[in-house]
């Protein structure tokens, strides 16, 4: 483990930062107000196990 404390960093950890950057591309640069409901589990779902 690194000796990072991410709860005081600036920049988010490596797992989370790849888990936004897949949200973020399930919204696709999308007003929230043009997301379906039904996307919304979808693309709020992280780190698939």
């Amino acid at each position: 483990m690194s000796d990072i404390d991410y709860n005081k960093s600036s920049k988010p950890c490596p797992a989370c930062s790849t888990e936004c950057k897949k949200v973020n591309k399930r919204i696709n640069n999308r007003k929230l107000s043009e997301i379906n409901t039904k996307e919304v589990p979808h693309i709020l779902k992280v780190f698939n196990f």
